[in-house]
């Protein structure tokens, strides 16, 4: 008999593993190396995820590096081609992601860092400000870099991260961007800030006054003021006033301060300017009413979720490059972290399965709308 079951057991194996899909002739394979940037070695017990999805669900598939730091992953079915798949990897409670995954058959590099508290590497690369003075309120969009080769990370909760003086005035702010908090007239983004580069987005109301006071913390070569409309009224500079720009349909005033040191200090006040709504900005900022972040219209809706650069030419030129559709795929990327840590809870014991199915289907519903608006 156990010769038998001996001889059958590769059948059986395959049995299973065609019941299950993963024996099928569309099963993909998914292959990859967890790499530790700082240390330039592999790195080794390393929770790896792999997110895929089409338009009828979204799933995570987990696996752990083994000790040369190599993962991977067998797929029931080829992804759906709308989005590529995405993979990310958990190292010192920091997750970092690989690039977008559209060729499988090659194998993946995911870079991990050992972490700092230091902020000594962090600098700005550009710092943008869009004002529309008709809905008082002002959208930052700041592109950090991390020339080290550590993560900065300060630790958890509320006044730990990367810091931005906001106006003087100014005690509120809303993103869209999870853990950016405002703590007193600092605006705190407790985001890890690996190698590379950051983008970070926010939206305040502006001073009741129309006077617009703001001290860098950190030194950068150029701040940029698009202030709409472009006959708005500008006095007290301490901006060079390059006149009107075009960007996309709309027409707007542009100031620049280039060199800016960090303590350093842009002002300019807009005449005329009282507060609207009280003087707060909308803490949704997926408020489509003209309150929140989205107030400045589709082409600030692009800039603060979508933002893929501003390229700066001469003082006379600005080309500004917003693709659009990453918009939805940072909502879906953020989505489905919440799905892997819904997932990550019930595991825990500390969320039950009922309230774990309701809120999950919850999120795989917003994911299936967004690839439907997608491909619509």
């Amino acid at each position: 008999m156990k010769n038998v079951m001996k001889q059958m057991g590769p059948m059986l194996v395959g049995l299973l593993l065609c019941t299950m899909g993963i024996g099928s002739a569309n099963a993909v394979e998914v292959k990859g190396q967890v790499i530790n940037g700082t240390l330039d070695k592999p790195e080794g017990g390393v929770a790896v995820q792999l997110v895929y999805h089409s338009a009828e669900s979204a799933e995570v598939v987990s696996d752990t590096t083994g000790s040369d730091g190599r993962f991977s992953f067998t797929l029931a079915s080829e992804p759906g081609a709308d989005v590529p798949v995405m993979l990310s990897a958990e190292y010192e409670d920091v997750l970092y992601r690989s690039d977008r995954v559209t060729d499988l058959s090659a194998e993946v590099e995911i870079k991990v860092y050992e972490s700092t508290d230091q902020d000594t590497n962090i600098e700005v690369i550009s710092h943008h400000l869009i004002v529309d003075a008709d809905a008082r309120q002002a959208t930052q969009i700041i592109i950090l870099q991390n020339t080290g080769d550590r993560t900065y990370k300060t630790g958890t909760g509320h006044g730990h991260g990367v810091e931005v003086s906001l106006p003087d005035g100014i005690t509120e702010a809303a993103s869209e961007i999870p853990g950016v908090h405002t703590h007193g007239q600092v605006l705190v983004d407790s985001r890890p800030v690996p190698p590379g580069r950051m983008q970070l987005a926010f939206t305040t109301p502006l001073p009741a006054d129309g006077r617009y006071t703001q001290r860098l913390k950190y030194a950068t070569p150029t701040i940029n003021a698009f202030i709409t409309p472009a006959t708005a009224e500008v006095i007290d500079l301490s901006m060079q006033d390059l006149g009107q720009v075009t960007m996309g349909e709309r027409e707007f005033r542009r100031l620049i301060s280039e060199n800016v040191p960090s303590g350093g200090e842009v002002a300019f006040t807009l005449r005329g300017i009282a507060p609207a709504g009280g003087g707060t900005v909308s803490s949704d900022p997926f408020d489509v009413n003209g309150k929140g972040p989205w107030a400045l219209g589709g082409m600030a809706v692009g800039a603060l979720l979508a933002l893929a650069y501003i390229k700066m030419g001469s003082k006379d030129t600005v080309t500004l490059d917003v693709r659009s559709e990453l918009g939805s795929d940072i909502r879906r990327s953020a989505l489905i972290e919440q799905i892997a840590d819904l997932d990550d809870r019930l595991e825990a014991g500390s969320i039950g399965s009922n309230d774990h199915t309701k809120r999950r289907d919850a999120l795989k519903a917003e994911v299936v709308d967004l690839t439907k608006v997608d491909k619509g």
